[in-house]
């Protein structure tokens, strides 16, 4: 089946295409990565050790919003998520020899913690050049060709990873991994802006006025820390205590599918969302996030991988369809002139949260994987019962305001 562009994307597809390949491959290869950890981490046993070595990864978040984000408004984007992604791809050649020598260890957490800092710095560039590659009027069709790369990536690495992992080694496949980083890379150096973008002319005194943005949106400061939080405990449980668990219980093969079907949960939900017509948008996403629990439920009382399959993939639905709305009720109650410094904020605090889960999780045996699964579910239960508490009357607020606006 072939299919049909509009001809303002067919007219400047080259770049497009380089941009879509290229972060489709990026994503492969970021699957590659955290399943030959997973695995390694499971053939240790060494829980700590992984959840080190995720909150070393997951650490330099902050660079985000405070560095990377400036560095793309004021620099060549293609320079930097292409020197961004051969770091990257030279940092896993090296980790592919130090991994077995060192094992989990700060040796290793120190070069994925170099790699994290690269990540973090080429993202926002990345994530930033389809506009100079497709015009203005064309950049939700441009988002959906970049995103379909993206999620095909995320639905057969885990699979191929698995197979690769059998047949020759984990080590083989953090090679492959570095392999499609350089491939990435160049694919973005051979990108030729050809829209104009706009360079950022902020000074200091944007950043400062960040607290100024939050004291005018108040329900910030509930809303962000909530997914902070949630995003954390989640994330420490599934990626650290449940990830070895399963593969040290079922075996790799039903991590695999379990990474698999979430991500097809993923597509599934992109598609979803775009039929979702929804008023009380923080509450609705709260609870759509919530669906994620029965994901770790399920991986502490059931050894089905029909069970396991089909509880990953409403956990990819869930957290989908829930990131849109997130967005759609960010987007709609902050002015567009206060956006970049909301949006800075929510993604410092959403995911710099992040590594202490990592850590956290990383100290609790896996003798005890049940217990910490099945309490981790209570918590986040907990946590959606207060958001949806708060957020039916910050959605009803907002009713109100819309329906009596200010004179």
């Amino acid at each position: 089946m072939r299919i049909q562009l509009p001809h303002s994307l067919r007219s400047r597809n080259a770049g497009l295409f380089r941009l879509a390949w290229a972060q489709g491959l990026s994503a492969l290869a970021g699957t590659f990565l955290m399943l030959a950890l997973v695995f390694y981490g499971a053939q240790e046993a060494n829980v700590t050790g992984l959840g080190l070595l995720f909150a070393a990864k997951a650490a330099p978040t902050l660079v985000i919003a405070l560095i990377g984000g400036v560095l793309a408004d004021s620099w060549s984007r293609v320079k930097i998520a292409s020197g961004s992604m051969a770091t990257i791809g030279v940092v896993n050649v090296v980790l592919a020899y130090m991994l077995p020598i060192f094992g989990l260890s700060w040796q290793v957490q120190l070069l994925v913690l170099v790699s994290g800092f690269a990540t973090a710095v080429g993202a926002p560039s990345l994530y930033a050049l389809l506009p100079a590659v497709v015009a203005e009027e064309e950049l939700v069709r441009g988002n959906a060709v970049v995103r379909s790369f993206r999620n095909v990536g995320n639905v057969v690495g885990p699979g191929i990873a698995v197979v690769i992992a059998h047949v020759v080694s984990f080590q083989a496949i953090i090679l492959i991994t570095a392999f499609l980083n350089v491939v990435s890379a160049l694919l973005i150096a051979r990108i030729n802006p050809v829209m104009a973008t706009r360079q950022s002319h902020s000074s200091s005194t944007d950043w400062q006025s960040v607290w100024e943005v939050l004291r005018q949106n108040r329900w910030l400061f509930f809303a962000v820390p909530f997914w902070g939080v949630f995003i954390a405990i989640h994330a420490g449980a599934a990626d650290v205590t449940q990830s070895i668990h399963v593969v040290g219980q079922m075996g790799s093969g039903t991590w695999s599918i379990m990474m698999t079907t979430m991500s097809i949960g993923y597509i599934l939900g992109s598609l979803v969302s775009l039929k979702l017509k929804v008023r009380s948008l923080f509450t609705t996403s709260v609870l759509f996030a919530s669906l994620s629990i029965l994901q770790l439920l399920a991986s502490g009382f059931s050894d089905s991988v029909f069970v396991l399959g089909g509880a990953s993939l409403l956990t990819g639905i869930g957290f989908e369809i829930s990131g849109v709305l997130w967005g759609a009720s960010l987007q709609s109650r902050v002015p567009d002139e206060q956006m970049g410094r909301a949006s800075s904020f929510d993604y410092a605090v959403s995911f710099g949260l992040t590594p202490a889960g990592y850590v956290i999780f990383g100290f609790f045996s896996i003798s005890i994987a049940v217990p910490v699964l099945a309490i981790s579910s209570c918590i986040l239960a907990l946590l959606t019962a207060i958001g949806v508490c708060v957020g039916i009357k910050l959605d009803r607020r907002e009713t109100v305001k819309r329906l009596v606006p200010e004179v």
